[in-house]
């Protein structure tokens, strides 16, 4: 890597992150579930996160990680999820949580929220695939992007498994931790935004 050449530590950290980004989201974008790119990928991200940990550590080394971060945990978190490995999935996809919402990367947050709320619906952890799903479907909605139509679909799942009362007892359990992250009315907005799912289906 040139990067590498130039003695430039932060360069070369986000050449390894952006290729293993660029890997997974191709991947994921043609359906392509061949379990040897996901593994390339998460080689490659690996190698970025021990980088960017070390120039993290570092007070020269803080600008302008924060974003490569939430790339890195985000991109190794939905690999993951997709070679079934959900334990280490969750850990990454909520550390990228933080690190996006750190960042300010509203898509970040909302695709790590979605991907999370799908390793913890392996998990049967409904609690937190309602807290997460809610959230994801509505960060990504709010941007106008089509990926919030992922975690409405898990959301509408969990309700026709648990049946109404079932599905909103637990978001109601919820209620707290949601509107600290979207407000009042991203809550109140949820059941709209899973009716504007099942109506579109």
């Amino acid at each position: 890597l040139l990067a590498r050449q130039a003695g430039d530590r932060l360069g070369e950290a986000n050449a390894l992150v952006n290729f293993g980004y660029s890997e997974v989201f191709q991947a994921q974008d043609s359906q392509q579930a061949e379990l040897e790119v996901y593994e390339s990928a998460i080689h490659y991200l690996e190698q970025g996160r021990l980088l960017l940990e070390r120039l993290g550590d570092s007070p020269a080394g803080s600008y302008g990680v924060g974003q490569s971060k939430a790339l890195c945990f985000s991109s190794l978190g939905i690999a993951h999820v997709v070679v079934e490995q959900y334990q280490k999935a969750i850990a990454f996809l909520e550390q990228g949580w933080q690190a996006a919402q750190f960042s300010g990367d509203l898509y970040l947050q909302g695709v790590n929220l979605a991907y999370l709320a799908q390793a913890c619906y392996s998990q049967q952890d409904w609690q937190k695939v309602i807290y997460t799903a809610s959230l994801g479907a509505y960060l990504l909605e709010q941007i106008g992007s089509e990926d919030w139509r992922k975690p409405a679909g898990l959301l509408s799942i969990l309700q026709g498994q648990m049946g109404e009362d079932g599905f909103q007892t637990l978001l109601a359990q919820q209620r707290s931790k949601i509107i600290a992250v979207i407000g009042v009315d991203g809550y109140d907005y949820i059941p709209e935004l899973l009716a504007k799912y099942l109506d579109s289906i």
